[in-house]
C-alpha cells in the first residue's frame, strides 16, 4: 500500500510539473511583447526591422535610411523645443521629438517656399525655413510650437 502511495505521490508530481511548465508557456506567448520577430522586435509594440540601420524601430518616430541625420534644436514660445533630424540627400522625412514628449517622423510635403513635412490629413505640419520653424496642428491649422528658433551649437 505504501508502494502504490508513493508511486501514486511521484506520478502526480511529474504532471504537476509538465503541466505547469505548459501553462508558464501558453501565459507567456499571449503576454504583450512577447511576440518577437526574428531579429528581436516587439511587434505588438509597433517596432519592426530596419535593415539600413540595423534595429528595430517604430515607422511612425523614425525614419528607416542609412544616411546619418542631420540634429538640430529649435527653441520656441513658451519654453517649448523642437529636436529635428533632418536627413540631407535623403530628404522623404524628418524625425521630431517635441517638448511635449511626442516622438513622430513627418513625411516631406509640396511647399512653395522652405521646407514642410506634413501627414497625410494635414492635421499636423511641420515648417522650416532657415533658421526659424513653426509647427500648425488639427483641422484649424492652429500653431502649438511657433516663433520657432534654431539654437546655436
Amino acid at each position: 500500500m505504501n508502494k502504490n502511495i508513493k508511486i501514486i505521490a511521484g506520478v502526480a508530481a511529474v504532471l504537476i510539473i509538465l503541466f505547469s511548465g505548459y501553462y508558464y508557456k501558453k501565459i507567456n506567448e499571449n503576454r504583450v511583447g512577447a511576440d518577437r520577430d526574428e531579429y528581436g522586435c516587439i511587434l505588438s509594440a509597433g517596432y519592426s526591422w530596419c535593415e539600413a540601420r540595423q534595429t528595430c524601430l517604430r515607422p511612425w518616430e523614425e525614419y528607416c535610411t542609412n544616411t546619418l541625420p542631420k540634429k538640430v534644436l529649435f527653441e520656441c514660445d513658451n519654453g517649448k523645443y523642437i529636436n529635428a533630424s533632418f536627413y540631407i540627400g535623403d530628404d522623404k522625412f524628418v524625425d521630431l521629438v517635441l517638448s511635449d514628449g511626442r516622438k513622430m517622423s513627418v513625411p516631406h510635403a509640396i511647399s512653395a517656399s522652405g521646407a514642410r513635412y506634413a501627414n497625410t490629413d494635414e492635421t499636423f505640419v511641420f515648417w522650416n525655413k532657415g533658421d526659424t520653424a513653426f509647427i500648425t496642428e488639427g483641422k484649424d491649422s492652429a500653431i502649438t510650437f511657433g516663433n520657432c528658433v534654431l539654437k546655436s551649437q
